[in-house]
């Protein structure tokens, strides 16, 4: 099954015999609103919570994964109006909302890499990077830089092998590895 979670991430083949989603997480009260895919782990400083992983951060199945937000789309009524939501809010991940970190050898994902966009309502969203797409080719191996993935050629911190790539687009599909 494919789907998507906004502009700059998804998935190719999500078989739940494959995929695993561990746990329900908090994401973070404070600070910058995460992104769907980023690199996440267990916050032991904070139980309960996930936090970001740091640059080269190794994948432990159970305790760091992908970022997956399930209800992203459910908007309280504190929240913004559904009058203004749109693709690229389904990608960013609610604070201090229950998530999961998905691992899984053979789960196939996507990325891609956003330009800013005005919409015609006049609102400007702001491009994102997820991907540092220069320099990958197939068979390439990513990982964590600390704000996006990245090719690495060190052992311990590759997460994914690189199956599609288009860098002049920054995008590329990936399976992960564990």
């Amino acid at each position: 099954m494919a789907s998507e979670y906004g502009l700059n991430f998804g998935f190719r083949r999500s078989d739940e015999s494959v995929r695993v989603s561990e746990g329900r997480f908090r994401t973070p009260t404070t600070g910058a609103p995460l992104l769907i895919g980023t690199a996440v782990e267990i916050d032991p400083s904070n139980p309960g919570f996930l936090r970001a992983c740091a640059a080269n951060a190794p994948l432990v199945p159970g305790v760091a994964g992908l970022l997956v937000q399930e209800e992203e789309h459910l908007r309280g009524i504190y929240e913004t109006p559904a009058g203004l939501m749109d693709s690229f809010n389904f990608g960013v991940a609610k604070k201090n909302t229950l998530s999961v970190i998905t691992t899984g050898a053979g789960t196939k994902v996507w990325f891609k890499n956003s330009t800013t966009q005005n919409r015609a309502d006049g609102r400007t969203v702001t491009g994102v990077t997820l991907l540092v797409a220069a320099g990958l080719t197939l068979g390439s191996r990513l990982g964590w830089n600390g704000t996006a993935w990245a090719a690495t050629t060190t052992a311990a911190d590759q997460w994914m092998t690189v199956t599609a790539v288009d860098v002049a687009g920054g995008y590329c599909e990936a399976v992960l590895l564990r």
